[in-house]
């Protein structure tokens, strides 16, 4: 499987947390993002590159669609948790 395919499902799956929390329920459709990240990080190595895009990409898409008031780090790393989870 294409690695590029593997990040996407990934992120895919990142944003339901945050779709959850914020636009279920609603009638606000959020904004769509893409995001391009580069890094020399190899996957697999253990140095937490799955959680780093996690986390930056949950903070993209929560700016992105103006949900960033109130959120806290707490908050945020609760989300990313979640996130990650689904990954």
């Amino acid at each position: 499987m294409c690695s590029r395919f593997i990040q996407r499902e990934r992120l895919t799956r990142a944003k339901q947390g945050v779709l959850e929390r914020f636009f279920k329920g609603k009638d606000e459709e959020p904004k769509a993002l893409d995001l391009l990240v580069t890094g020399s990080v190899p996957a697999g190595s253990g140095l937490s590159s799955s959680a780093a895009m996690v986390v930056a990409s949950t903070l993209s898409f929560l700016a992105v669609n103006d949900k960033l008031d109130g959120i806290t780090k707490g908050d945020l790393t609760g989300m990313a948790v979640s996130n990650e989870t689904r990954v």
